[in-house]
């Protein structure tokens, strides 16, 4: 399949999310929280996640029945990058990190870095904040369908990074399902990242 895709257009938050994943990779454009600390432009603003790529919901044991932290945190830790968090915040000003801006129902670049491929597939999801205080929810979330009808993006071989377009929204998030958790038969674990 081909790994672009057009969307619906909607003023929403869009979550490109992992599940069942040991992932390793990051949606640099827009660039997720956990990335922008490492653009030139952000530098000293926002602190530097050196794991960016490789955020976990905390595996297996962690995630079974979907618990997992919504933008690629561990359930049962600290959520650095949803709102409020280390990451989701400029330390000094205590305002949300917005790595880019785009008109509501514009078409977006959307790029997508796989660092360490383990199979599967990602997807995008909206999620309407009606405002700046408003918390991203699993509830919030809502899957896109693309034109052809599929809502999965299948992964091809390879550690490469995928350039696509979809409609603009608020915040972008990423999610990949895998089929690699480093013990045979299992399902892999999930992961997630978000961007504002």
């Amino acid at each position: 399949m081909k790994p672009t895709a057009f969307f619906t257009p909607m003023t929403l938050i869009m979550t490109m999310m992992v599940q069942d994943a040991s992932a390793h990779g990051r949606l640099l454009v827009p660039p997720h929280r956990g990335y922008i600390g490492k653009l030139p432009q952000f530098s000293g603003l926002v602190p530097i996640n050196f794991s960016d790529h490789g955020l976990s919901g905390g595996g297996i044991g962690q995630t079974k029945g979907g618990k997992h932290g919504i933008c690629g945190d561990s359930y049962s830790g600290k959520r650095l990058h949803e709102t409020g968090g280390e990451f989701a915040k400029f330390p000094q000003h205590r305002e949300k990190v917005i790595g880019a801006c785009y008109a509501p129902g514009s078409t977006m670049d959307l790029q997508v870095q796989i660092t360490a491929n383990h199979k599967g597939y990602f997807e995008f999801g909206l999620c309407k904040l009606n405002s700046r205080n408003d918390m991203e929810t699993e509830d919030c979330f809502k899957t896109l369908v693309q034109p052809n009808g599929e809502k999965d993006c299948q992964l091809p071989a390879g550690a490469k990074t995928f350039n696509m377009q979809g409609w603009s929204a608020l915040l972008t998030g990423w999610r990949r399902r895998s089929s690699h958790s480093g013990c045979q038969g299992s399902r892999g674990g999930d992961a997630r990242a978000c961007a504002r």
